[in-house]
């Protein structure tokens, strides 16, 4: 899932293609080939990234509103029904208010939602609707007058809400006096892709997240699966007690047999057939000759 950056002030776009790890790294936001942003200057580096998004302040115009969209698969861009671009795709001359974004590969797979653009603000969204996935997370801010706030909502509701790796709440939550400033946020769930953004907190705004999560793969293995085998009932080879204490186990049915091992009193073992004074057993998984004199034949 996505790992963003909310609410910078005066953040200048470009196009990159970014090879290898990705990195979250300061002042200047870059989108490559796959709708992924990369930021340099800090060097810090963070564990998933799949997309980077920027959510502008002030950098609209009195009177406008702004989006920016990043998308896997890229995508065309339609805003109110009319074709407006592919993505990524910025816009900052929009007027506030609420408008219809529609996100098509041209190969079937379509993405659609209506949003709230706030005046002066660059709302971001980030997601990724290809086949059999439907995840991503919305940006965006509206003026409180009060501290800043974070207004948390997800898909799946309930999930763990962390802020500079503390746990604050579970979904939906609104985070007050979260103090100015950037601020790692996380949403996480089990089973669940977590998602994590760097987000700039603004006094006098509450930054709004909607996040939809991707459920995790399930990593299917094959699994064989043996009969049990049916056990045959019959009857059994019961040792008696013997001067020595054990009965000599033979190879065949002659005292001159070699010896393959010997049998407590008391064991049973299964019959396999008989011949005059032997008793023919499965001893250790294999057929043996025990001495009918020290040995019964009893029913299961």
């Amino acid at each position: 899932m996505g790992v963003g950056i909310g609410v910078a002030v005066g953040l200048e776009m470009g196009i990159e293609e970014i090879k290898g790890d990705k990195r979250v790294l300061g002042a200047k936001i870059k989108y490559n080939r796959r709708s992924e942003m990369i930021i340099r200057g800090k060097n810090i580096s963070l564990v998933m990234v799949a997309f980077l998004s920027s959510l502008v302040l002030g950098a609209c115009g009195i009177d406008k509103s702004g989006v920016e969209i990043a998308s896997n698969p890229i995508a065309k861009v339609y805003l109110n029904g009319v074709e407006s671009g592919m993505t990524p795709y910025k816009n900052n001359t929009l007027k506030p208010g609420e408008i219809e974004i529609r996100l098509d590969d041209g190969e079937g797979e379509i993405w659609q939602r209506k949003i709230k653009l706030e005046n002066n603000v660059t709302s971001v969204i980030s997601w990724d609707f290809e086949k059999d996935v439907d995840s991503g997370y919305i940006l965006s801010m509206e003026k409180t007058g009060e501290n800043g706030s974070i207004l948390v909502n997800s898909n799946p509701g309930g999930a763990m809400i962390y802020i500079d790796g503390e746990i604050k709440n579970n979904s939906p939550a609104k985070i007050e006096s979260v103090g100015e400033g950037d601020r790692k946020l996380s949403i996480n769930y089990p089973g669940y892709k977590s998602i994590n953004l760097i987000v700039r907190v603004v006094k006098g705004y509450q930054l709004l997240i909607d996040a939809k999560l991707e459920r995790e793969k399930k990593i299917e293995t094959a699994i064989t699966i043996s009969p049990t085998p049916t056990r045959i009932l019959g009857p059994k080879i019961r040792i008696k007690e013997t001067e020595t204490g054990w009965l000599r186990v033979r190879e065949t049915a002659s005292n001159g047999s070699l010896e393959v091992g010997r049998a407590n009193p008391g064991e049973t073992y299964e019959f396999v057939s008989e011949e005059s004074g032997w008793y023919q057993i499965v001893y250790k998984g294999k057929n043996a000759w025990v001495s009918a004199k020290y040995a019964e034949k009893i029913s299961e």
